[in-house]
């Protein structure tokens, strides 16, 4: 099967970026393993246009040479072009952003067969914003990428979503009529990759807590960083390492001066862009794992977390509670509740029995992450589409 995958792709193996980056990765390299795959990764500010091959796998790489991500869309008629002269026989969008909503589109109107992965709704993200932090740069987002979004989810016919809670979402839209179509979805989450089903613990001394998500107010650093002060005034010997792509440099700042009025510059580690391999020390060595986010829809940090055998505590916001169980492999609290959240953390940390069951329970749960697993699930899909979508003609020039 000749496969195209449209999405961000990292640039190296070892510094992935987002959870986007990591499912187009992960997939696309499993699918390799016994398909064509050619990857079409999103127009880069400062990038370059590259052809990288690695055996049945080709990475299509495109500059954006304009000084804003809306200006990647110029690039679009290009990529287009180069999709089509490959004859897909099936091709795969990850996202619902402005290029891919344009993409998708076009390539239907080829008639080629076209999948849409939903990671996590652009609308709800913006909304959230807003209401929690309200700014004309919040609303002025909210309006432009709902629109792009809407237009894009009544245009698709098939579309993956990671957790029920994102169908649950775009059901709701069809009811409030925000889109008019309703598309077949398939949930299928987010993978991993291999390593971290693998990795083993680095016994320390002292006990770390580990944070991982991008440097932005969506993932509620800065309410974490509130509740270890309470934690740290019950385990006076315990650290803090959180790390993530920056995205947010004031929000980045916030949370630097937080440290310092609460004391604890000693205890608390900022890592922004992080090198794998020091992300996968710091998961060998941490005690626990915990995300304070304000929305997710599915979170692969929490499945990597728990491959490792860490269990989480997380807030029961968005998508999870359907990765998360609270209780067997994690402790879930209200986001905003800096006490419970807390206490919830005090808790694991000092109950030793409790830490080791749900580790196992935790484990146990991340294997059905694998990408082997969620690559035979969507090859499964691949095949209903093609067996149900009659093929268009293909145009080349």
């Amino acid at each position: 099967m000749n496969i195209v995958q449209v999405g961000p792709y990292p640039l190296f193996a070892d510094c992935i970026k987002g959870g986007v980056e990591s499912s187009v990765f992960g997939l696309a390299q499993e699918l390799a393993n016994s398909h064509i795959v050619d990857v079409f990764d999103l127009p880069r500010i400062g990038g370059k246009d590259i052809v990288e091959r690695k055996g049945s796998l080709t990475i299509h790489r495109y500059a954006n040479t304009g000084k804003y991500n809306q200006d990647a869309v110029d690039r679009g008629k290009e990529m287009l072009r180069d999709i089509v002269a490959l004859h897909p026989d099936i091709v795969h969008i990850h996202g619902t952003g402005l290029i891919s909503s344009v993409l998708y589109k076009a390539i239907k109107s080829y008639g080629i067969p076209v999948l849409l992965t939903v990671h996590g709704l652009l609308h709800v993200e913006k909304k959230n914003a807003l209401l929690k932090h309200p700014s004309l740069k919040h609303l002025y987002q909210l309006i432009v990428q709902s629109r792009t979004e809407f237009d894009v989810l009544n245009e698709a016919d098939h579309i993956i979503v990671d957790t029920e809670y994102v169908a649950n979402q775009i059901k709701h839209l069809h009811a409030k009529k925000k889109i008019t179509h309703l598309p077949w979805m398939y949930v299928v989450p987010q993978g991993i990759q291999s390593h971290f089903l693998t990795l083993q613990p680095i016994n320390t001394k002292q006990q770390y807590i580990l944070s991982v998500g991008s440097i932005s107010r969506r993932k509620g650093h800065l309410l974490l960083i509130k509740a270890f002060e309470k934690v740290h005034r019950a385990i006076p010997d315990v650290h803090l390492v959180i790390a993530g792509t920056l995205t947010e440099n004031e929000y980045f700042s916030q949370m630097q001066r937080e440290i310092e009025k609460l004391h604890l510059s000693q205890f608390v580690q900022i890592h922004s862009n992080i090198a794998q391999e020091d992300l996968l020390t710091h998961y060998q060595k941490a005690s626990l794992f915990t995300l304070h986010s304000q929305e997710e829809s599915q979170g692969i940090a929490l499945v990597e977390a728990m491959a490792v055998g860490l269990p989480v505590v997380s807030t029961t916001v968005g998508g999870i509670p359907f990765v998360v169980k609270d209780g067997e492999t994690g402790l879930l609290s209200m986001y905003g509740d800096v006490d419970a959240f807390a206490d919830n953390l005090i808790k694991l940390l000092k109950n030793d029995d409790l830490r080791k069951r749900m580790s196992q329970d935790a484990r146990n749960a991340a294997q059905s992450y694998s990408w082997q697993n969620i690559a035979e699930a969507i090859e499964t899909i691949y095949g209903r589409i093609l067996t149900n979508t009659p093929k268009g003609a293909r145009v080349t020039d």
